[in-house]
């Protein structure tokens, strides 16, 4: 049902939504706000990494030795959480997420974030390191198995410990390949939304070359921020949306206003 306090602008058109099941329902809600309809099909699943006693207990203390706990996504959150006993074993141990959405996930476990970037990535974290305002000799950052961390050299080369562990693995929902595929070709999408390089990743796994390139040629892409943009960009695509701010319904608000320009600017053309 269309929210009445914002403008129609993804009336009649189909966006596909490829983020996970338990992470979706904010930007479908967006989308049907809009007057869009939101084609949810999940590209990824995750599944915590099975650790021994002996690595549970070394990464516990890695966490407690740290002057940082850097968590990236709402995903390591959880998963950080899960290793635990108990939350309380976090008491002094200072919290430092990407970005306002890691920040929500952390209230849910009853937890507060002690900084949090003004740009929500991993650079904006790393400038807080680099200008002073992080200080730390030592970090532990949880990692899933697709992660970037290319970034974590940045904070060695700063003289900083740097202590990881994968606590989750991310894997491809096989299980949603023959909707994907029925949905693509039947015609109808207007969008497709990415918000994460390992759902473009397994956007490609899961269709023939031919049919992947087809959509993202045939669609407007959306992307949730750089990182997710420079997976496309390797593969020779480029997003026509990216949010100012790195957010799943910012992502939704940009592509509203896509259509609305650039339909906007159709009609100036018509007129002129």
């Amino acid at each position: 049902m269309q929210d009445e306090n914002l403008p129609a602008l993804l009336k009649g058109k189909q966006v596909l939504v490829t983020r996970a099941q338990h992470q979706s329902a904010a930007m479908c809600a967006r989308i049907h706000a809009y007057g869009g309809e939101a084609v949810h099909v999940p590209l990824i699943d995750y599944r915590q990494t099975p650790l021994t006693l002996e690595e549970q207990k070394n990464w516990l203390k890695s966490v407690k030795q740290a002057d940082w706990v850097i968590l990236t996504s709402q995903n390591s959150v959880d998963y950080f959480i899960r290793v635990l006993d108990h939350v309380e074993q976090l008491r002094g141990v200072r919290l430092a997420v990407v970005g306002k959405k890691t920040a929500e996930q952390l209230k849910t476990h009853g937890l507060q974030a002690d900084f949090i970037p003004e740009t929500f990535t991993v650079q904006g974290l790393l400038k807080a390191f680099n200008d002073g305002r992080l200080q730390a000799s030592r970090v532990a950052v949880p990692l899933g198995s697709l992660s970037d961390t290319t970034w974590l050299e940045r904070l060695r080369y700063l003289g900083i410990k740097v202590t990881s562990c994968v606590l989750y693995q991310t894997v491809a929902n096989r299980s949603a390949q023959p909707r994907l595929q029925n949905i693509i070709e039947s015609g109808h999408l207007s969008a497709i939304t990415f918000t994460s390089p390992s759902a473009v990743r397994f956007f490609t796994e899961l269709l023939t070359e031919g049919v992947w390139r087809g959509a993202m040629k045939r669609c407007t892409i959306a992307v949730i921020g750089s990182t997710t943009a420079q997976a496309l960009k390797t593969l020779g695509n480029s997003p026509d949306v990216i949010p100012a701010r790195f957010t799943a319904v910012d992502m939704i608000d940009a592509l509203a206003n896509y259509y609305s320009n650039k339909e906007g600017s159709h009609c100036n053309e018509q007129q002129s």
